[in-house]
């Protein structure tokens, strides 16, 4: 379990310095499936991600809190709010509204803690931005399928996803298909409600997520 975890931090530690062109993404975000039917979850994160839009080099934080109800029929609906900005050229957006949501759909799974689940998780997510009377909307929705497993306290989680993005304002009129690309996380468990979450998105598409949640 230690040199699960060990590696799973060095892949995140790899997107903040890894070099190659990216594009923006959205995080799974925790817990993957980690709560039982009825249960609900509530977590905060700080997000990190790049875009590559005209040749320009465009970044985004986030600030966000999420809520997770676990229903039945494998679904897990959440709802996502928080803050989020946008620096691309000569434009530094302000620190402004973000909100957004989706469901995460169990395809296949194990009622023990240890089984294995595949996942298919699908959100959406709008934020604004503004600088001197100019102010620029995102849209971005994402489509990730994710294969998770349990081992004692660390519910580790990978896959892969395609994103999309609309840019609008300030001179900005753009669609962007975002690639495939892969993505690692891991929920670590302090105690059976308490949990960090750290993931990253590698190859093609650059994000570093970390948060902190409970389970209720």
């Amino acid at each position: 379990m230690r040199s699960l975890y060990t590696c799973l931090v060095a892949l995140v530690m790899a997107a903040v310095f890894c070099p190659v062109p990216s594009a923006h993404a959205l995080s799974v975000g925790a817990p993957v499936r980690s709560s039982e039917t009825g249960g609900f979850s509530l977590s905060g994160s700080i997000g990190y991600t790049t875009l590559d839009i005209r040749d320009e080099d465009v970044t985004s934080k986030s600030f966000m809190v999420k809520g997770a109800f676990a229903g039945g029929g494998r679904i897990m609906p959440y709802l996502k709010l928080g803050f989020a900005d946008m620096e691309a050229g000569s434009f530094e957006g302000s620190l402004d509204f973000a909100y957004g949501g989706g469901v995460l759909l169990d395809l296949v799974g194990q009622e023990s803690d240890t089984g294995f689940r595949a996942s298919l998780d699908a959100q959406v997510l709008w934020s604004q931005s503004s600088e001197a009377g100019d102010t620029v909307d995102m849209l971005e929705s994402q489509l990730s399928l994710i294969g998770s497993a349990r081992t004692g306290g660390t519910n580790a989680y990978a896959g892969f996803s395609s994103s999309f993005i609309n840019l609008d304002g300030a001179g900005w009129n753009e669609n962007e298909n975002g690639q495939a690309h892969l993505l690692f996380g891991v929920d670590y468990f302090m105690d059976y409600n308490f949990y960090f979450n750290a993931e990253a998105h590698l190859f093609g598409q650059n994000l570093l997520n970390i948060g902190v949640g409970y389970q209720f």
